[in-house]
């Protein structure tokens, strides 16, 4: 069956985001995307959820097939967006929230406002509100020949990321960094930690420096699993930043398992 996509309106405006239902039965699973991403790259995760439990993956304003909205946009607007949208969508509580890179601030956020909302949290990658500080100064050194990929990557970690306008959705990364620092304690809500091994493969082989930030990179996820009182974290390997791309299976493993906890041993 073909999932359904609706244009919903979720404020006085009739300002709309883009939302794809697939399945049913609870919880609901609800799929959150990184920076700049569209929702559809959700769509192997989503079609093979759905065989298990109702699935439903939104383009965020300003990307895909949403409506834009004004920038710069924060962690809590994004937040104030997903929350309208389940609501006048009349998606059925309670929801297991998975969210990838900088979704997993926006889930982790959104489980602090409506804990009674949230049965469980799944982070693929995840952001780390304080990663540009302490990842930045381990990043390799330019070198001769390096991939495009990597110059890209240090220019937004060590400059870049302090502008809205330098991000194709406008997101206010000092202002997600107060907001996620204030979050504090997630209670007993389950939480479960999926980590590259492989986090940026552009790096030279066998720099310092890299070895480094990839172990910053796992201990920014550790303290990450502080917050709640029930937390698991799995190291994936072999898999780059981007698990939902290159390893579906192993993401939807995660969520089945995170299901399966909160339904008991008949689910």
């Amino acid at each position: 069956m073909e999932p359904a996509l609706d244009l919903v309106p979720i404020d006085a405006t009739g300002r709309r985001l883009a939302l794809t239902r697939r399945g049913a039965g609870a919880p609901t699973v609800v799929l959150e995307t990184g920076l700049g991403a569209e929702s559809v790259e959700w769509e192997a995760v989503q079609r093979d959820v759905a065989t298990f439990v109702g699935t439903c993956r939104y383009d965020r304003a300003n990307r895909g097939a949403s409506d834009p909205a004004p920038k710069p946009r924060s962690a809590r607007d994004f937040v104030g967006d997903l929350h309208a949208l389940l609501e006048t969508a009349a998606i059925p509580r309670p929801y297991v929230l998975v969210g990838h890179s900088l979704g997993g601030v926006i889930v982790r956020l959104y489980a602090h406002q409506y804990p009674h909302d949230v049965a469980g949290l799944v982070l693929i990658d995840p952001m780390h509100e304080d990663q540009f500080e302490r990842i930045a100064p381990l990043i390799p050194g330019p070198f001769p020949g390096e991939p495009d990929a990597l110059t890209q990557f240090r220019r937004f970690w060590t400059e870049e990321w302090h502008d809205p306008m330098k991000n194709p959705e406008g997101v206010d990364f000092r202002a997600n960094q107060a907001q996620a620092q204030a979050i504090g304690s997630l209670g007993a809500i389950p939480l479960l930690v999926l980590t590259a091994s492989d986090f940026l493969r552009q790096a030279p082989p066998g720099d310092p420096g890299a070895a480094r930030m990839h172990q910053q990179w796992q201990e920014l996820h550790r303290e990450l699993m502080q917050q709640s009182a029930d937390a698991r974290q799995i190291m994936v390997e072999t898999s780059g930043h981007f698990m939902q791309r290159e390893q579906p299976e192993t993401v939807v493993a995660a969520i089945r398992r995170m299901v399966a906890a909160i339904n008991g041993p008949a689910a």
